[in-house]
């Protein structure tokens, strides 16, 4: 064997065995890695604590529900934002405004400033004298025209369909035009249809649901706040409210829904065992909620600015003493349901 190849034998044996040791090297610089790294996924694993749905419930009650927004600002201050906000009549007025993005100055803002003109378009008709056209358009205008489905909160509003008296629950679609059900109270409003033109009538939630705590359960709320801003009434005061409607309140939007509350405990005090029961079932979901609102309004009718105002502070009068408590079911659920 000549010296020129002898030479490039040893050289080549060096190559391979610089190119093992790198290998070697290599493969365990990436073993060292991997066992480096193992501990610190195992440690991210920890779970992630949520926190529970809180759903608020804004019941029906025509001029009181201005106090909704007194509710709701002081929740908001004290930090406690809704996952769900179900609505029935004037509570799913404000509720849709709430939920599609108001904050609780812009909703005060609107509720002291909005007109009865701007809601109400009187038409003659033997289904009503209030078309309910103003009220929809009025909704989705202010919600920039976002479907419920959409909308930051989730959104319910709660209507009874009116031949059956079946509760309805509209938590998609045209948010106006699920106010309007939900508002229409009968033989004042002519109940719309849903899907429009073709679908089933619907009238004013309160009928079948003041306070819709059960419709919040079924949409999986874990914790219900309810506001019943018509509970001096029920529990059996007698509230300057509950009077014949004068001509003045016949002259008001917020008037027409009240009345349609008043009529309705009228009659069940005055007629058969139905209504009676009927009564007493709404009471008892009402008292199904974790949290009970009840603001102090049931001496409220006036509709002037200053009263609305008055409204809006009794709200937030009567939700104060109960944030600890709000706060305190919060935590405990969350440790319950997510531990």
């Amino acid at each position: 064997m000549s010296a020129t190849a002898h030479s490039y034998q040893h050289r080549y044996r060096q190559y391979l065995l610089l190119t093992r040791m790198s290998l070697l090297t290599a493969f365990g610089l990436v073993i060292s890695a991997c066992s480096t790294v193992t501990p610190t996924i195992q440690a991210s694993k920890t779970p992630v604590v949520e926190s529970p749905s809180v759903a608020l419930v804004l019941g029906g009650g025509g001029a009181k529900g201005f106090a909704h927004v007194g509710v709701i600002k002081a929740l908001e201050e004290n930090g406690i934002t809704p996952t769900l906000v179900v609505g029935t009549s004037v509570g799913s007025l404000v509720g849709s405004l709430y939920a599609s993005g108001y904050t609780p100055t812009q909703l005060e803002r609107l509720a002291l400033t909005t007109t009865d003109s701007e809601l109400t378009d009187f038409v003659l008709s033997n289904q009503g004298f209030i078309e309910g056209i103003k009220l929809k358009n009025f909704i989705n205008t202010k919600v920039g025209g976002k479907a419920i489905e959409d909308f930051p909160i989730s959104f319910a509003a709660v209507a009874a369909e009116k031949h059956s008296l079946k509760k309805s629950v509209f938590t998609t679609g045209d948010a106006g035009l699920a106010v309007q059900a939900s508002c229409s109270v009968p033989n004042i409003f002519i109940a719309p249809r849903i899907p429009e033109t073709v679908g089933k009538k619907y009238i004013d939630g309160g009928v079948v649901s003041l306070v819709a705590v059960d419709s919040a359960r079924d949409l999986g709320a874990d914790i219900v706040i309810a506001v019943d801003v018509t509970a001096n009434n029920i529990n059996g005061s007698t509230p300057t409210t509950n009077k014949m409607p004068t001509l003045n309140s016949l002259s008001s939007f917020w008037g027409f829904l009240e009345n349609n509350i008043i009529a309705q405990q009228s009659t069940n005090k005055s007629t058969n065992k139905s209504s009676n029961s009927r009564s007493s079932a709404m009471r008892q979901e009402r008292d199904r909620a974790d949290i009970v609102i009840t603001p102090n309004v049931g001496h409220i009718s006036s509709m002037d600015t200053s009263q609305r105002r008055t409204l809006i502070t009794a709200g937030a009068q009567a939700t104060t003493p109960q944030i600890e408590a709000i706060k305190q079911l919060i935590k405990q659920k969350s440790q319950s349901k997510y531990s």
